[in-house]
């Protein structure tokens, strides 16, 4: 499903954005925007997840977590190394 939205854009980039689908980079300029848009969302949702390991990289808990995994996994981690 798609929503017709208006924005108001400076001339000159929407004249760069008129000339990257005239090269034929997109299909159109809504394909341009929309392309633009998802690409920053995914960017933010990256930063939110570095966020977040860093937050957990100085959480006591989750680091007591991560030890007592890799002790559990000791063996198994050596057994494939002799490998």
């Amino acid at each position: 499903m798609s929503q017709k939205t208006t924005f108001v854009i400076k001339d000159e980039i929407v004249m760069q954005v008129k000339e990257a689908v005239r090269e034929g980079y997109y299909k159109s300029m809504t394909d341009f925007v929309e392309n633009a848009i998802k690409n920053k969302l995914d960017d933010i949702k990256k930063e939110k997840i570095r966020q977040e390991i860093i937050k957990a990289s100085k959480d006591p808990l989750f680091l007591s977590d991560i030890k007592e995994i890799e002790k559990d996994f000791k063996y198994t981690d050596f057994e494939q190394q002799e490998e």
